[in-house]
Parts: C-alpha cells; structure tokens; sequence
C-alpha cells in the first residue's frame, strides 16, 4: 500500500474520514470534485482529482477517468478555446506523464491515452477542435525545429520536413550533457558560446540560440554597447562556421531528444522501431501519430498473462489500426503562414500511408481468418472497410498520376473482391467512377463544382501546397470544359470565362483568409489584392 499523499491534510472533514481508511476518503473527494466542477470551479476541481489518483495509484480505472473527465466533460463546460484546451492537455497528461508511470503494464491506460489523442485532439467531434490541432502541432514544431532555410524547393513543401525526419539520429543522441560533451568537438564548442554568455548545458538555452538566430532577434548579453555589434557578428560567424557545423548538429540533436522525452514521453528508438514496421515516417505533428505510438506501447502490455482474452487490448488494437484510417484520409498536414497568429492547419490525404494501411488490414486479419474458413485475404470483419479503401486509393493514385501503383491495387482488388465493376479493367473502372463528375448536365451543379475546386486549390496555394493546388485546378478547369463543350444550348453554358470564376473566387473566399495568405495567393496567380479594408474576418477553417 503506498503512503498517505503529502496533499492530503487532516481537516473537519477528513480527520474522521481518515481515520476510518482511503476508501470514505475517496468517496468523499469524489463528490466534493463533482461539486466544484458544476459550481466551475474547476482549477480546485483538478487538484481533487489529483488527489484521488495519488490516493489509489495502483487503480487504473482513476486515472483513466479523471483524464477522460478533464479531456471530456471539464473542459466542454468552458468557453474560449484556450481554456479548453489547456484542460483537454490536462487530461492526456494526467494520463501519459503520472498514469503510465506508475501502471506501466496495464494496456488500459495506453488505450484510454489514445483515444483522447485520437478522438478528441485529432477528430472532429469538439467544435474547437481546430484549434486543438494547431496548438499541438505549433509546440511539435518547436521541439522538432523548423526546415533548414533552404528546404523549399519545387517539389518539397516545408510538410515534408516532418514527414521524413530524422527520428534516428536523435535517438542516437546520448541522454546525459556529460556523455556529450565527452565529444572534444562539441566540448570546444560549447565552450565558446559560454564566452558569449550562453551556457548550452541549460534547457532552453541553445535552442533558443538557434530560433533568435533565425528570427533576427539574436543579441550578445552583456556585450559593452560599443561593442554589441562586433560581438554578433562574431557570433554568427561561430554559429555559420563549416567546422562546427558537425558540433552544432550534435548539440541540436541532443537538445531536441531530451525535449521529446521529457516534454512528450517519447522513446526515441521506439519511434525509429514503430517507423520500420509500418513503412512509413510519421508525422509526429499530427496527434493521431503520437495516439497510433501509445497504443502500439499499449499492445505489448497486457493485465495478466494468464487471462485469455484482453478487452483492452483488442480495443487498443481497433485505435491503433484508426489511427491509420485517418492518417490516410487527412494526414497530410500543411501550416499556415499564419498559423502562429490562429490560422488553422489544413488537412489532406496522405498516399504515403495507403501500403501501411494495406498490410494493417491485411495483418490484423489472421486472427480472424483463422475462424471463417474462407479463402480470403482480409477477415469479414474488414472486409467492407478494405475494399472501400482500396478504391479510394485507386482513384487517388489515378489523380496523382501514380498508374502503376493504381493498376497493382487494381489488381489485387479485383483478384481477390471479384466484382462487375472490374471488367472492363482499371480504364473502365475509373471511367465509371468518374462519370458522375464529368456527366453533370446542370449548369447550377456543374458551377458549384468548378467553385469548390477552385477554392480547394486557392488554400492549397496559400499553404505553400502549389503541386496540389495546379491539380484542384486543373480538375476544376477539366470539369467546366467538359461541360461547356457538351452542351449544346447556349443559353445552359456558363456565362462566366474560366478565369473569371478563379478571380471571383480568390476574391471572395480568399478575402475571408487572413490577409497574408489571400495576398499569397493573388501573387501566384498573377492577380492584384482588393484593397484591405474590403477583406471579411478570416474564416474559422479551410476549405
């Protein structure tokens, strides 16, 4: 039984209810925390539910509520989306930074962690759900850092930073400051910067260095004011140095691993071990990637070895397996250059997920198919899930221009889910599919279409997205041609040229932007902004 907590003093009311054991004590703190959370006040509400989990440690099921009713059910009761979001933060942490810890072996708490991550950050069911995701990809961004300055170039967005980073070698970065600076290269280093008044073995400190650095801010401290500048500029060509560039790196490494440890709980190998198994870098911004890391913990951990059928676990595996569903759907995550000032993030599929997505399904099938005798390669109970994905990721490889990955799973679709749609091969599929697009006859329905391309491809535009964007505007011009063409009646056309549908809408969709990103878009598409006091508010999220 572990000791009483320290938190817990002898009052009135606690005396008596101490003295009889921690069972009345519980009870009584959870109904004086139900009390404080309807009255709203909800900071002592938090240091109650504290309370209960350091009086029953070893329960699982505390921590796993109290994290869900402060994820949940506190926060809800709240207005701003600040608020809100410092108690769902409140209740993942409750979970991952003193719940885990001290009940590492049971799956629940992994599963329960997941899905806040999953459902209330990553998902769409809280109206500031947004800004949820903002937030957690702006304090990801600054533990992993931002691209190098010259990253960005025609066919690589600053979003494939994230998407190919080097887990590895910061796993490979010692734990300990002292194993560091064993190295005589970073020792020599950071002992140069300590002339300048930086002690990098302090938190905060070199990283710091690096984004004053970037940002322009980057001042000596202490420097004698007639000799500020001399001091800056002898700095900056330490830190622009070729030979200690090797050093800097190490450094940086060091300084962003601990981060991830401490600030995330994140076990560096484990990310490097999670990326091989599935094929794939994730894109530690989204949240659904640090839920797909918990329950993928989660699986190894089981309640009791002895016990046949783990509910938790199964449950842990279903999230794990979601996490990847929406990786596919919208896990390719572009930043505003706004986003600091509240502009949310958009959200795109991402292809490099499909063949994970595949071999999950595929994978978590053999369980099951063991059971259902059939001469299938995905259980029944994926089955509808799979082949609705497979055609998905057909079509999109399609648009891609990606025919040979959409001809292979075109392939397997059609070997294995035999189906008349598949006989006249991938050509004919893909003509079917698409006929309900191309086939519109209603000016009305064909110009809401054109429109909502157009305005998929101007937040693409201002997202820095460019190659997606020429592809929504390409389909955009495709489909109002076809129609145009077709119809024969002059008086059923589009009376508006193409490119007057683009101007209208940059105008009026861009103009709900915040006005850097509407006037990056009129500069790419050779356009002059209105002036600024004719923009509306910005819009709440893109299109």
């Amino acid at each position: 039984m572990p000791p009483m907590p320290k938190t817990v003093r002898p009052s009135m009311l606690l005396t008596p209810l101490l003295a009889l054991g921690r069972a009345p004590l519980v009870d009584y703190l959870w109904l004086r925390a139900t009390r404080l959370k309807e009255e709203g006040r909800f900071f002592d509400a938090y240091q109650l539910s504290e309370m209960i989990c350091e009086l029953q440690p070893k329960f699982a099921a505390v921590w796993g509520f109290q994290g869900w009713n402060m994820a949940y059910n506190i926060s809800v009761t709240l207005k701003s989306p600040e608020e809100r979001w410092r108690w769902v933060r409140n209740g993942y942490e409750l979970i991952r930074d003193k719940g885990i810890p001290l009940n590492p072996n049971n799956t629940q708490l992994y599963r329960e962690l997941a899905w806040i991550l999953f459902h209330k950050v990553g998902d769409f069911m809280d109206e500031w759900h947004f800004y949820y995701k903002l937030q957690f990809a702006l304090l990801m961004e600054d533990i992993l850092g931002p691209p190098p300055e010259d990253y960005v170039q025609p066919g690589r967005v600053a979003g494939d930073y994230y998407r190919e980073y080097d887990y590895a070698s910061l796993a490979e970065a010692p734990e300990r400051f002292e194993e560091l600076v064993a190295d005589a290269d970073v020792a020599e280093l950071a002992e140069k910067l300590r002339g300048f008044g930086f002690d990098v073995d302090k938190s905060g400190v070199y990283l710091g260095l690096l984004a004053a650095l970037r940002d322009g801010t980057a001042q000596v401290p202490n420097a004698p004011e007639g000799e500020r500048e001399t001091r800056l500029h002898d700095l900056k060509a330490l830190m622009n140095d070729p030979a200690t560039a090797p050093p800097r790196k190490r450094i940086e490494h060091y300084w962003r691993a601990r981060r991830l440890r401490e600030e995330m709980k994140l076990d560096l190998r484990r990310i490097v071990t999670i990326q091989k198994d599935f094929g794939v870098t994730l894109d530690f911004r989204l949240p659904e990637a640090h839920a797909l890391y918990w329950a993928n913990l989660g699986m190894e951990k089981g309640l009791d070895a002895r016990t046949n059928v783990d509910i938790h676990k199964l449950n842990t595996n279903r999230i794990e397996f979601f996490c990847l569903q929406k990786m596919f759907h919208r896990g390719r995550l572009a930043m505003s250059e706004n986003a600091k000032l509240g502009e949310p993030p958009l959200l795109s599929p991402d292809i490099r997920v499909i063949p994970a997505l595949f071999d999950a399904l595929v994978r978590d099938s053999k369980t099951y198919l063991e059971e259902e005798h059939e001469k299938s390669p995905v259980s029944i109970n994926f089955r509808t899930t799979f082949v609705g994905f497979a055609r998905t990721a057909i079509m999109r490889y399609h648009r891609l221009g990606m025919q040979k990955e959409a001809q292979e799973m075109f392939d397997y679709l059609s070997k294995n889910f035999p189906d008349k749609m598949y006989d006249k091969g991938l050509d004919g599929f893909l003509t079917e599919q698409m006929k309900g697009e191309m086939e519109v006859n209603d000016f009305r329905i064909v110009e809401q279409r054109v429109e909502e391309l157009i305005r998929a491809g101007i937040v693409r535009y201002a997202y820095g997205e460019d190659d997606e964007a020429v592809r929504y505007m390409a389909r955009a011009k495709q489909v109002y041609e076809g129609y145009q063409k077709g119809v024969v009646s002059k008086r059923l056309k589009i009376q508006a040229e193409f490119a007057e549908i683009v101007q209208t809408c940059v105008h009026q969709f861009g103009g709900q932007m915040y006005r850097g990103s509407y006037e990056i878009v009129c500069r790419k598409l050779g356009l002059e902004p209105l002036p600024q006091e004719t923009s509306t508010k910005p819009a709440d999220v893109p299109a």
